[in-house]
């Protein structure tokens, strides 16, 4: 494939609900452009951007993929994306490198919750809406339109729409044109005279709303004079590329129809990467130049390969056998290859220049989010926002050898897909792997065992609970052993009162009079701190109290810092028993988006849950209803909800606070303690 100069690049990003036709579509707009040959299908499992055995397996989509193709003298760089939200971590990549979107929308459904995501999440760029599936029983162009216009306002406008629907369909036609593209035709012809009064009502909706946006159209179209195509389109243009108009089009990717007029529309509307300035990590514009700056949005683990790292080049030119900077890591990096990239056929190529989008192997030091530049006057450039983690596991490997390869392993997956977060859960001793839902789980172990080697199980987490006290007490703490000999000696009296929440440990000495030595004072904190980590009613942590040591004895041969340790924590136990302790659970903020049919339920469901609703927002058809949720409850809200709403909810979770456990609860969870403590299942 030729270099194109920067203002003949598109790169398009497609997003939208899941099974709206993404895959299906882009296959299309290949096969039309020449880029493939033959086209396949999700249900062959051989489709140019689904390739990883998971997508193959699962027949849908679960990673970026970059699909290029030539039409009318420019490169259209296409980033195919999952639909599912849990898989919205390649869609944050995408949204993060393209310069436009496509929103596809299935022409019988119409509009969905995970439309709206995608609109949410693509609102930094000009989009064009694609109404899909227009081959299909039920599919209604008129009604996916308003009910867009709807809920994301008037300035979406019709651009193309089709001839006939279902069996029926047999081509669409360009409003701004008055031409109709055909279902087995490559040509515009004229319009059916059928259709003229549909093409003049529509047209007229697109005229009205592109001279708004100029006053001199304006005004032309008040007084009743011809817009030309021409200034039509350029008022187009300059709306899309603004963000105050959003031209739907029609297809249907799996009959081939409407491509060409979607392919055109990318072309004369969307924007080239000179139209537009990259942003650094300091939130300022990068300005433009000839040094390199190239962002690393995407690595994968190839087995045979190594590590492929995806990089958008949004200055200069990054060359094959050159050497570059890696600014986050302050390394110098070694480039061999570098390639273009259709799905997973490479194309090896000697630069990539502004604007462009390819692959590097076997970069040494490189992950997701660095920046490639020079050495000197090198730039930052601002990394990807990845959604926060709702869902999580225990990972459990399976044998001796998988405990072995775990840590190694999971450093990989984790550069492979940076919204999975990994960590060690110290108060339940397990390790903890977090994503967006239980199929994104599933897929990040189905990977571990077929890239790594390694093969574990995932189960419910223990609850990462804190044990504090309530009220202050005070009590004794004493190891005497004088039997004969060295003996031990260490006797302390320690105060324990509650400090506010998050407030953490404070240690305080107390002694006057050198009751207890100044040596062994360090010892009492040692010994208090280790019985804090290891618990006293239930085996977690203990947080937010104050210690006191306010008096003590010693013995001027016995005494020892092990003995004053040893009475540090039996007084800590003491005093902590007798200062009303209490269990606090890990409380999440919750976010829920359903439609709004399902908002009742939901609402049921989360009282059920212990929540505290924070309120009820409706957002067109749709309804958010945030929240504060133990965790304990949260568990597997994933499956929950989904079952709930026949897949057409959604929510985010993140920490918020800790509360105490209910009483009865509280109890329940120490005698699950003790029960594990004396070995019973």
């Amino acid at each position: 494939m030729k270099d194109y100069a920067p203002a003949q690049l598109r790169n398009v990003g497609l997003f939208s609900h899941g099974g709206a036709g993404k895959t299906t579509l882009v296959e299309a707009l290949l096969f039309r452009a020449g880029a493939i040959t033959r086209t396949g299908s999700v249900e062959d499992g051989n489709t140019t951007t689904d390739f990883d055995p998971e997508e193959l397996k699962r027949q849908m989509s679960v990673s970026l993929a970059v699909a290029p193709l030539e039409w009318q003298g420019h490169k259209i760089n296409l980033l195919d994306t999952p639909g599912y939200a849990d898989f919205y971590g390649e869609v944050a990549e995408a949204t993060r490198v393209a310069d436009s979107a496509l929103i596809l929308v299935d022409g019988v459904a119409g509009p969905q919750v995970g439309t709206d995501a995608v609109w949410k999440r693509t609102g930094h760029l000009p989009r064009l809406l694609v109404i899909n599936k227009m081959d299909r029983e039920n599919a209604d162009y008129r009604a996916a339109l308003d009910a867009l216009r709807e809920r994301y306002g008037k300035s979406i406008v019709p651009l193309v729409f089709p001839i006939g629907r279902a069996d029926s369909l047999s081509g669409v036609v360009d409003l701004l044109e008055r031409k109709a593209y055909m279902a087995g035709s490559q040509s515009a012809q004229d319009a059916p005279a059928t259709e003229q009064a549909t093409i003049d009502q529509l047209r007229e909706m697109l005229v009205e709303s592109a001279c708004e946006l100029d006053d001199d159209l304006i005004n032309k179209y008040l007084e009743g004079e011809e817009i030309t195509s021409e200034e039509l389109s350029k008022a187009l243009r300059q709306g899309v590329r603004e963000q105050k108009l959003f031209p739907v089009l029609a297809t249907a990717g799996s009959k081939s129809i409407g491509l060409e007029p979607l392919l055109n529309e990318i072309v004369r509307l969307l924007p080239s990467p000179v139209d537009g300035a990259a942003t650094l990590a300091n939130g300022s514009p990068l300005q433009a130049n000839d040094k390199l700056a190239g962002l690393i949005f995407k690595t994968v683990s190839d087995p045979n390969i190594g590590r492929l790292s995806y990089v958008r080049v949004y200055s200069g030119t990054l060359g094959a056998d050159s050497h570059v900077w890696n600014v986050q890591k302050s390394k110098d990096e070694r480039i061999g290859q570098v390639f273009h990239v259709r799905g997973k056929t490479q194309e090896a190529t000697q630069r990539l220049v502004t604007g462009d989008i390819g692959v590097i192997p076997k970069l040494a030091e490189s992950v997701t989010g660095d920046t490639l530049s020079t050495r000197d006057g090198g730039v930052e450039l601002a990394g990807i926002d990845y959604p926060a983690a709702a869902y999580f596991a225990s990972v459990h490997p399976k044998s001796r050898s998988d405990v072995d390869k775990l840590s190694t392993a999971m450093t990989r997956l984790l550069e492979e897909d940076p919204s999975l977060r990994m960590h060690r859960e110290t108060s339940t001793n397990e390790v903890i792997l977090s994503g967006l839902g239980d199929s994104h789980l599933d897929v990040a172990t189905q990977r571990l065992q077929r890239k790594f080697g390694v093969n574990v199980t995932l189960d419910v987490p223990k609850v990462a609970y804190r044990e504090t006290v309530t009220t202050k007490a005070a009590a004794e703490g004493r190891h005497v052993r004088q039997s004969g000999g060295h003996g031990q000696y260490g006797v302390v009296n320690l105060e324990v009162e509650p400090t506010a929440r998050g407030e953490g440990f404070e240690f305080v000495d107390k002694i006057v009079g050198g009751v207890v030595p100044k040596q062994f004072i360090p010892a009492v904190e040692k010994g208090v701190r280790e019985t804090m980590d290891q618990g006293v009613i239930a085996g977690y942590p203990v947080v937010d109290v104050r210690c006191a040591l306010v008096f003590g004895k010693y013995h001027p041969v016995d005494s020892s810092e092990a003995a004053f340790k040893t009475a540090g924590s039996v007084g800590f136990k003491a005093a902590f028993t007798q200062a009303n302790p209490v269990l606090l659970e890990p409380v999440m903020h919750v976010e829920v988006t359903v439609p709004s049919e399902f908002a009742g339920d939901i609402m049921g469901d989360l009282n059920t849950r212990r929540a505290h609703i924070h309120g009820m927002t409706p957002d067109g058809p749709n309804t958010s209803i945030e929240a504060s949720v133990p965790q304990s409850e949260m568990l597997r809200y994933a499956t929950d909800l989904r079952s709930m709403t026949q897949g057409r909810g959604t929510y985010t979770m993140r920490v918020s606070h800790y509360d105490p456990v209910p009483a009865h609860l509280q109890q329940k969870i120490i005698e699950e303690h003790k029960k594990e403590s004396n070995g019973e299942h």
